[in-house]
């Protein structure tokens, strides 16, 4: 279901919701210590996946209520958000139960859902990158900053979580290039 209010710059106010096929929360099953507000979080972020699948990048800078009600941030300026982005990292190595990640094909690239105990990652291969938590309130959008975190590693994060989601491991080392020779390595 696709609805729609004004907002004040005359533009329109896209918030989608409805079965996209995929139940977001399949397996996920009440978290041990959850509260409500976990569970709201947990389904805010479903609700932004939910848009990120049925709206194309430009639809969605536009028009998202996601778009709309998030704010920019850069992981250098946010500790808490750093300390997100760690874990975020650890659980696409960790490999964790089924259920904590799940992804789905949308109408411009595959979304990733990542949930925790205290904060959820939602992300578009070729981002956006949202994130909600219990550490600061609303929605943050993150921003590649050249300085501290290059547009690759968001990249490269929201992939990772994709695999494994798929259940795929999260990288594939057929494609590290081989260590250089060292001063200590001999020839032949």
């Amino acid at each position: 279901m696709v609805g729609s209010r004004a907002v004040g710059d005359g533009g329109t106010l896209v918030s989608v919701s409805g079965d996209l096929g995929v139940d977001w929360q399949a397996g996920l099953g009440r978290a041990p210590r959850s509260s409500d507000s976990v569970q709201r979080r947990r389904r805010r972020a479903e609700a932004l996946a939910t848009e990120l699948c049925r709206l194309r990048p430009a639809q969605w800078r536009r028009h998202a209520a996601g778009a709309a009600q998030s704010r920019v941030s850069y992981v250098g300026d946010d500790p808490a958000l750093a300390d997100i982005l760690a874990e975020a990292w650890d659980l696409a190595r960790s490999r964790p139960g089924a259920g904590l990640v799940r992804s789905q094909r949308g109408d411009a690239g595959v979304v990733v859902v990542a949930h925790a105990q205290a904060w959820s990652l939602v992300a578009r291969s070729g981002g956006p990158v949202l994130v909600l938590s219990t550490a600061f309130d609303g929605v943050v959008r993150l921003e590649p900053d050249a300085e501290r975190l290059p547009e690759v590693e968001l990249s490269t994060l929201t992939a990772e979580l994709i695999n494994l989601s798929r259940g795929l491991p999260p990288f594939d080392d057929s494609v590290v290039p081989p260590a250089p020779p060292l001063g200590w390595h001999r020839p032949g």
